[in-house]
């Protein structure tokens, strides 16, 4: 019954290969994406998922790690996996962008409030880590499903600022994704230091929160595949929109 079920299995109607797990992972996560599977409700159980999908114990626990690791849902010891209730997640270490997270939860990104300009005077870790003497600030306020969450603050080189436009941040809806595309710079590794900051009287205009509201900051330095210092970057978000994930193993 399962012997196939390791092997590249062709999509209905033609399409994209994939393998059994992320079948099932990809059938869980359109039922939560579309409501179906509701915040806070149990998922079926493994034996229920084995018998709807013809695959094994070992398949349905790797979709559902895979799903884990998306933060998506909730595996509890004894309990069963429920749907994970939250806003936007991000699990540390992951480099995508939050273009790519956010889509991954289900959630509609957006860009609004793009500014980029030259700074004249970035900050000393902007300043100290990009190579040049001339540095440009992207900044921009993403959201999600039309909410704000996030503001974002991007320092980048001047070899990289040519292509960085309006116009190609909302197509993209993602400076990584522009990066890679128009400039050949894949982000590949960082570092990142979060901390907890009183909101600006600007991050608070601009995230429509009141001043002085508690947010999550995450700053980030940023190497692409060559090991060049591509960006230096300040996302901040209210510590009720958004939340960091760390998975630890021992």
């Amino acid at each position: 019954m399962y012997q196939q079920e390791q092997h590249l299995l062709a999509q209905p109607g033609g399409g994209s290969m994939s393998t059994a797990y992320q079948r099932v992972a990809d059938s869980l996560r359109e039922r939560i994406r579309s409501g179906e599977l509701a915040p806070g409700s149990r998922l079926p159980s493994e034996h229920a998922l084995m018998a709807a999908h013809g695959v094994s114990r070992n398949t349905v626990r790797q979709a559902l790690a895979d799903l884990q690791h998306s933060n998506l849902v909730d595996r509890q010891q004894g309990r069963g996996t429920f749907v994970a209730v939250q806003g936007v997640s991000h699990v540390l270490g992951d480099l995508r962008s939050f273009t790519e997270t956010l889509l991954d939860l289900g959630v509609r990104p957006g860009i609004t409030g793009i500014r980029i300009d030259v700074d004249e005077e970035p900050p000393a870790e902007a300043a100290e880590f990009l190579p040049g003497s001339r540095i440009w600030l992207v900044e921009r306020i993403r959201t999600a499903d039309g909410q704000p969450f996030c503001r974002m603050q991007s320092w980048v080189p001047d070899a990289l600022a040519a292509a960085i436009t309006p116009a190609a941040l909302q197509k993209t809806q993602s400076l990584y994704a522009v990066m890679r595309e128009s400039l050949g710079a894949t982000p590949r590794e960082a570092t990142e230091i979060i901390r907890a900051e009183a909101a600006s009287a600007e991050d608070a205009r601009l995230l429509n929160v009141s001043r002085g509201t508690p947010l999550l900051s995450m700053y980030r330095w940023t190497r692409d595949a060559s090991g060049r210092a591509v960006e230096y970057v300040r996302s901040s978000s209210p510590g009720d929109r958004y939340q960091y994930v760390i998975k630890l193993q021992q």
